[in-house]
């Protein structure tokens, strides 16, 4: 059996073409000893890593020591399960650090139980760091750099349940305005926050700047850095958050670049239809839940359902052609065709690997692919090419997407569920293909 692992994990290939819509593509008819099997599609809401409505918390450092509330796990596991919030904002507000250089272990410390609590229930965070949420007194540029330099380290430390890190920082909310200490024309300053933030933390989190401009102006080249628009359909300009042709810039980006963020207020363009269409033109991955009500109220139940379902990717399988029967050792061919029914790509890519499921070990065949790639609307033709187990027995096919850091890759909280009827198996954490491959001499 070792030998037969070997053999199949490098002998597998693969294939992924895009085609221009959801419709099956012609193929020839399937050979002997194969099967086709066609997929139903679910319209359940689901928690999958990384996108979706989130969880909102906060925090406070206040000089009097008061104001830190401690994320709990099974309020947050709770919301995955029953919500399908796979994500936790967190903003930090750093009071008590604006005249201070550097953060104290036990306040570096409490914002690591936080990220160790977000691991064990089996979500991911949006982080933010502010020095203040009713006025415009934050910290100086310079302190600004070392405090991050601190936070940076417990980032990286635990990069791997970290969805992404909002700019912050600077003024009211760490929103990049209403601030005493950054000034509106000197671009200089800002520019340092950034690029501190950039530099303190790993090449794996992406960073989100309070709107197109900012990124514009100063990371125009940087892919990690992501957009979050926290005014969401608020009037022409989400309250500031566009001018000139932003929206037609945003839109010509990369829909694996992250965007996301939350309403502030009802408008004339506030409701379903609009949103619905932003949201796929502008690629988001997340949104808050909670907040504003009376703009999410005005979506209805059926509009904040879609949402629920579409933010970020949602990957759906539609057609499999599987061997059904071959004999040890042999050569032998599978295709899965699925589609990505959301606003976004996946923003990171990870395994994906056809199992065969012995009963007592897994065999794992890799199939090469980018899941960024995997754009919205349209269908990708998976083909892997392996070896048929040595040891005849009935093997059951499934398809796994596990979270590509080691740590995590067994957890089924952290895999890709598909979204259709009967394939997913939450303690494996793997979809089912249906199709079993019976192996006889």
């Amino acid at each position: 059996m070792r030998s037969f692992l070997g053999r199949a994990c490098t002998a597998a290939a693969a294939l992924v073409v895009l085609l221009p819509g959801v419709a099956h593509a012609a193929v020839a008819p399937p050979p002997p000893g194969t099967v086709i099997r066609l997929y139903q599609m679910s319209t359940e809401v689901f928690a999958n890593p990384g996108r979706g409505f989130f969880t909102y918390t906060e925090t406070h450092l206040r000089a009097d020591g008061s104001g830190h509330v401690p994320l709990d796990p099974a309020v947050l596991a709770s919301a995955r399960v029953t919500e399908g919030h796979s994500l936790v904002f967190r903003i930090f507000y750093l009071e008590r650090y604006r005249a201070a250089d550097s953060i104290s272990r036990a306040d570096l410390d409490l914002v690591r139980a936080d990220l160790t609590a977000a691991r064990s229930a089996g979500v991911k965070v949006v982080a933010r760091f502010a020095y203040t949420d009713d006025s415009d007194e934050d910290a100086t540029p310079a302190r600004t750099v070392r405090h991050i330099a601190q936070l940076g380290k417990v980032i990286t430390e635990n990069a791997d349940v970290v969805a992404a890190v909002q700019a912050g920082f600077i003024g009211r909310w760490g929103e990049w305005y209403s601030t005493r200490n950054f000034t509106r024309t000197d671009w200089q300053d800002r520019r340092q926050v950034l690029s501190a933030l950039l530099a303190a933390t790993p090449v794996s989190v992406p960073i989100q700047v309070r709107t197109p401009q900012i990124k514009r102006r100063l990371a125009p080249k940087t892919p990690r850095v992501g957009i979050h628009d926290d005014c969401f359909l608020a009037g022409t300009d989400d309250y500031g958050t566009y001018t000139g042709d932003d929206r037609e810039w945003l839109a010509a980006q990369g829909s694996s670049m992250l965007v996301g963020g939350e309403t502030c207020a009802p408008s004339a363009r506030s409701g379903w239809a609009n949103a619905n269409a932003e949201m796929a033109a502008y690629h988001w991955t997340y949104l808050n839940p909670s907040f504003h009500e009376g703009v999410l109220q005005s979506w209805g139940s059926a509009g904040r359902d879609e949402a629920a379902r579409r933010l970020g990717y949602r990957l759906r399988l539609l057609k499999a052609t599987l061997p059904a029967s071959a004999r040890p050792g042999a050569r032998t061919t599978a295709q899965i065709i699925l589609v990505n029914d959301g606003y976004a790509a996946p923003l990171q890519n990870r395994p994906l690997r056809l199992v065969l499921s012995t009963g007592v070990r897994n065999v794992n065949v890799g199939i090469r692919t980018d899941l960024r790639t995997w754009t919205p609307g349209k269908a990708v033709i998976l083909n892997a090419t392996f070896y048929a187990p040595s040891v005849p027995g009935t093997y059951p096919m499934s398809l796994s997407l596990p979270d590509p850091v080691p740590g995590l890759a067994t957890t089924p909280a952290y895999a890709i569920r598909f979204a259709n009827s009967g394939v997913w198996d939450e303690t494996t954490g793997r979809n089912s293909l249906g199709v079993s491959l019976v192996v006889t001499r």
